[in-house]
């Protein structure tokens, strides 16, 4: 919240090329990863992360911004 109240949130050009729900992909450490939009914010998207190598962290997230996902 500002000064002057709340400002009205925009959302990018890039954010409308994913929908949640939609698989997308990555590169994490040089390491292509793949994980389902979640929640599309402003300039980024939360990620529920797929393909982990440990099977312990099964409901990991996180954030990833517009220009480094792609959906092929």
């Amino acid at each position: 919240m500002g000064f002057n109240g709340w400002r009205q949130t925009v959302p990018s050009e890039k954010s409308k090329d994913f929908s949640e729900g939609q698989e997308v992909f990555f590169t994490h450490k040089k390491v292509m990863r793949s994980g389902e939009v979640a929640v599309l914010l402003v300039n980024s998207a939360i990620i529920n992360l797929k393909d982990l190598p440990n099977e312990k962290a099964q409901n990991e997230k996180t954030v990833i911004s517009y220009g480094k996902l792609t959906t092929n």
